[in-house]
């Protein structure tokens, strides 16, 4: 009986102990240990110089030759109210008489009714918003020079970037607008944005090119020779567009360039390609095309 009693006074003492020891909740040694969020880009991005006028004035960003300025210095030095909202996913630039918004998911900007491509995106960096050297030129109707680490931002003054709802309308034939948007979709209906762009270019090459007719609705339905599009000559070119394909034909009339000078694509897995590999200088492979000059 006593060697029972001792045993179980043992037990007790063993379970008291274990219980004085009891580890902390994981939630709690997991907070304890974590990091804190970083207030810079967590990819590679190098530091930028920035210059205005010549005088050292802001930090920028710069990565893969792409750099990155914040609007609210141009604004602070050029005395323009701004109001920025920003997220995750998104943000609202807001200036007397432009607004400016991108999303994630979306390779463009969009400014009064108007398109600006940006492929790298944005970046944020201890709370402030950061945008590509070309979208702060556009908008701000100022010239920045890249070299090396500095970005050196010229011009006294400003002119904030013009639009409308209605601004491609406006400034582009009614015709060419439509043919141009019709023949990026109807051959690069299933290609990135950045393909549908560099279809539009071509079309657009070919209109600067004496070889070629003066208007985008002359190039599109050019048969002087053969067929220039085949979705022309299969009825597809009439089918209505999607929202992306117009996108890429307001990018286009912006003036961006996602296959240099080409004047000639072809899909090698839809159509014969020993043509186009014979005779000419290919300049770039989108998605399914291979572009050629």
């Amino acid at each position: 009986m006593k060697r029972l009693f001792a045993l179980l006074l043992f037990c007790l003492l063993l379970v008291g102990c274990a219980r004085s020891e009891t580890p902390a909740a994981p939630e709690e040694a997991e907070a304890a240990t974590a990091a804190p969020l970083p207030s810079a880009p967590t990819r590679p991005y190098e530091p930028l110089r920035v210059y205005f006028d010549g005088l050292l004035t802001d930090r920028g960003y710069v990565r893969d030759g792409v750099a990155y300025l914040a609007p609210e210095t141009l604004c602070r030095y050029y005395a323009l109210a701004l109001e920025t909202v920003m997220d995750a996913e998104s943000f609202t630039l807001s200036l007397p008489g432009l607004t400016v918004e991108g999303r994630r998911e979306q390779p463009w900007f969009t400014a009064e009714g108007r398109c600006l491509y940006a492929p790298e995106g944005w970046i944020e960096a201890d709370g402030r918003l950061y945008l590509p050297a070309d979208a702060v030129e556009r908008l701000f109707g100022l010239s920045i020079a890249l070299t090396d680490a500095r970005a050196d931002v010229s011009g006294t003054g400003y002119a904030l970037l013009q639009g409308g709802e209605d601004y491609y309308a406006r400034t582009t034939q009614a015709d060419d607008l439509f043919w141009l948007t019709h023949i990026i979709y109807s051959e690069a209906q299933h290609e990135s944005l950045a393909g549908k762009i560099g279809v539009g270019n071509v079309v657009l090459n070919r209109v600067e090119d004496d070889r070629f007719p003066a208007t985008v609705t002359a190039v599109v339905l050019d048969r002087e020779h053969t067929i220039q599009f085949s979705p022309v000559g299969t009825g597809e070119v009439t089918a209505e567009p999607d929202e992306l394909s117009r996108i890429a034909a307001y990018l286009c009339l912006e003036g961006y360039n996602t296959a240099g000078g080409s004047l000639y694509f072809v899909n090698p897995a839809r159509g014969d390609a020993s043509w186009f590999e014979r005779s000419l200088t290919e300049v770039c492979r989108i998605g399914n095309h291979v572009f050629y000059q």
